[in-house]
């Protein structure tokens, strides 16, 4: 009998997904700004987040022991609001790898949250990584302009005309649920969800 084919790898993070609101307001942004801002690679619509917990290569035979263990933390949860910032950069100011939008995270829980997952992902051999959590949604990657890039210049990231849920303050939306991403490099969509936590009230 020939030895069974052991599964690929799948490439997998946890995140937390944008209110489709929100993710239509940068993708306005980013139809507004493309021509402007030379980027080799800017993110898809429908993969706007926020990395939670980088996981790297899995073994598709744990990813149902992850799973389990990351129902388990979201039961701990309760729904809570988080907001977009400002743009930043990460790089060279003239030269930036990557643009992104930052994270209000006024109650700290996208924080807490970040800890609970983190520390859960140790038994199965993911290792915490030594730089302090700094939460952002990428937008954009790699700058290729011929002029050095003018952070200074950069237009507000949500338009003035964003449609926004009745009640809610412009940029905030409610996070009840946080996601398990598999990877898939060369697709458009790149992220696709393998697994939904919800978070109840």
């Amino acid at each position: 009998m020939s030895e069974q084919i052991k599964a690929q790898p799948l490439r997998l993070f946890i995140a937390i997904r944008l209110s489709e609101i929100l993710g239509s307001a940068l993708e306005q942004w980013r139809q507004e700004q493309q021509t402007a801002l030379t980027f080799k690679k800017w993110t898809h619509r429908e993969d706007y987040h926020i990395t939670v917990q980088f996981l790297g290569d899995v073994d598709p035979e744990q990813v149902p022991a992850i799973a389990n263990e990351l129902r388990k933390i979201a039961d701990q949860f309760q729904p809570f609001v988080l907001g977009i910032g400002k743009a930043g950069i990460f790089g060279l100011e003239a030269s930036p790898r990557v643009l992104w939008a930052g994270v209000i995270d006024h109650n700290h829980l996208l924080t807490r949250l970040q800890e609970f997952v983190t520390n859960g992902m140790e038994k199965f051999g993911f290792a915490r990584e030594s730089r302090p959590y700094h939460p952002h949604i990428t937008i954009a990657r790699k700058y290729a302009g011929n002029e050095p890039f003018q952070m200074n210049l950069l237009p507000s990231l949500l338009p003035q005309t964003a449609t926004l849920e009745e009640g809610k303050r412009e940029g905030f939306w409610t996070v009840d649920e946080f996601v398990l991403f598999s990877t898939h490099l060369h697709d458009r969509p790149m992220y696709e969800i393998l697994e939904t936590f919800r978070m109840e009230d």
